[in-house]
């Protein structure tokens, strides 16, 4: 093969991709976030919410393994070399699962112990041995970044790229230590995906665009670091989001525990212990529950799920989703989802565009932004006009046109001899009331939609032990992460880690 020719093929594999989904076995359903890792190596990625993931081809072309891993599943082992082109590869993972004995573990204070932990004594178990199980030495992780808005089962304005994550130890504030810092080598927006600059506004107390019943930090100013204040793990000596608190002297308090399944990571015994949000602590507008992952042998915090909810409605208005990964005998993160639910006024409320006056009609044409319901303008007195104090006496109402009200005036409601120019029509008030649209918003009602954003973070590469180099541009917290400097040509295994872009297949 000429030299030519193979840089031709190289740089083809480069860009080309091989997609797979992971399914439940059992029930044929996305298998969350499973951990995808390159076998032999020390770098992977995760699937996302629906068990989607890209794979590099180049892995194909090396005769790479796959090992595809996810809590409460038995871990599978796959040549790459098996994974189809140009269609996407199901891949199934067996349930390993077992149902708990009432004997071995119990939720009741006043249960007999006898061959059984308690399961409060197990989170607090898991919370005192924090220090044991977490990394408190300089680290970091290489992963992939991104944020959007999903509406309607659509994605909007893709954030995405490439982060190096330092961290000089969970005894430290992960925001405010020097050393605790974020190195971007790839971010952009995405520009297969929609933008909406209507998204993206920032929250103004429910005029446009608000959260019910919750705010949102905003320390760091930019979107990882709300994703990182949200991280009640790392965080857990500083507040993190309601109803956690501060996770190390609050959590235990502020929740009450149900036993559910013993699950399995490889070999590891994992409990799955569910728990709800004490009402002292949510109050009667709110509720909030999830699920906590606990190793039976290291009391591990594995995996955390948090959901707060407006009561009575089924969707939470917060979800954080945490997990951890074991590293010899440390922690370290395996990714972080974090999604608030917000409300923005929508564009499409039903607005007067502007009013005229037609002298020689001797009537007002009132154009709105959308079809008029004609039943909703055959009353008159919807329409009021004042023109310098003086009430002026309509003769009749109709259409001009599907936008446009012609509101006709008695002979000598306006004197003819009267322009009513720009100036003068300073001195008209009205009143338009009753009138609708075709779809049925009333004239001038705020109308909000509902919207998702998401931040995550799904780690590729951790290494375990690297202080912060000096050679390095570093985001400023402050500031927007589209605003920050991108460190080019620094790693020299750049396509080690790839953008795992969502596929818009999946949201139609």
């Amino acid at each position: 093969m000429s030299t030519l020719l193979a840089q031709k093929v190289s740089s083809e594999n480069d860009t080309k991709e091989i997609i797979c989904q992971v399914l439940d076995q059992s029930d044929k359903l996305p298998v969350v976030f499973a951990t995808v890792s390159i076998k032999d190596k020390n770098n992977g990625v995760i699937a996302d919410a629906d068990g989607n993931f890209r794979l590099p081809y180049k892995y194909k072309t090396q005769n790479n393994v796959l090992v595809i891993s996810s809590i409460g599943y038995e871990t599978k082992t796959l040549e790459v070399t098996s994974l189809l082109d140009n269609q996407k590869n199901i891949i199934f993972l067996k349930p390993k699962i077992e149902a708990l004995n009432a004997v071995m573990i119990s939720a009741k204070k006043n249960t007999p112990k006898k061959n059984f932990e308690n399961v409060r004594e197990i989170v607090g178990k898991a919370i005192n041995k924090m220090k044991a199980n977490f990394p408190t030495n300089p680290h970091s992780y290489i992963g992939y970044y991104r944020d959007y808005q999903l509406l309607e089962n659509r994605y909007f304005n893709l954030n995405e790229g490439i982060a190096e994550v330092f961290d000089a130890g969970f005894q430290t504030n992960k925001l405010l230590f020097k050393d605790n810092q974020t190195a971007l080598y790839k971010f952009k927006q995405n520009s297969k995906f929609p933008k909406d600059t209507l998204l993206t506004m920032a929250y103004d107390n429910e005029k446009y665009k608000y959260i019910k019943d919750a705010t949102i930090s905003s320390i760091g100013g930019n979107e990882l670091s709300i994703l990182n204040v949200h991280n009640s793990i790392r965080n857990n000596q500083y507040h993190s989001f309601s109803f956690v608190h501060t996770f190390k002297d609050d959590f235990l308090y502020n929740h009450e525990f149900r036993v559910a399944k013993k699950l399995y990571l490889d070999d590891t015994l994992i409990y799955e212990i569910r728990f709800f949000a004490i009402e002292d602590v949510t109050g009667v507008k709110n509720t909030a529950d999830g699920v906590i992952y606990i190793a039976q042998d290291t009391y591990a915090i594995h995996k955390l799920e948090y959901f707060g909810y407006v009561v009575g409605d089924a969707d939470p208005f917060f979800s954080v989703k945490i997990e951890y990964a074991s590293k010899d005998d440390k922690m370290f993160l395996n990714y972080i989802s974090f999604n608030n639910k917000f409300k923005i006024k929508s564009r499409n409320d039903f607005e007067i565009e502007d009013i005229s006056y037609d002298q020689e009609d001797n009537a007002f044409f009132v154009r709105f932004n959308n079809t008029v319901d004609r039943t909703t303008i055959a009353n008159s007195k919807n329409f009021r006009f004042i023109y310098k104090k003086r009430r002026l006496k309509i003769n009749a109402v109709s259409l001009d046109n599907s936008k446009t009200v012609k509101i006709s005036l008695i002979n000598g409601a306006i004197s003819s001899n009267e322009e009513l120019n720009e100036e003068n029509m300073k001195a008209l008030k009205y009143k338009i009331k009753n009138v609708t649209d075709i779809t049925g918003r009333a004239l001038n009602k705020r109308t909000f939609i509902r919207v998702n954003q998401f931040r995550e973070l799904f780690v590729q590469e951790v290494f375990k032990s690297k202080t912060l180099p000096e050679n390095l541009y570093f985001v400023n917290k402050s500031e927007k992460l589209s605003e920050s400097l991108i460190n080019k040509d620094v790693l020299t295994n750049v396509s080690d880690y790839w953008i795992n872009s969502p596929l818009k297949a999946t949201k139609n």
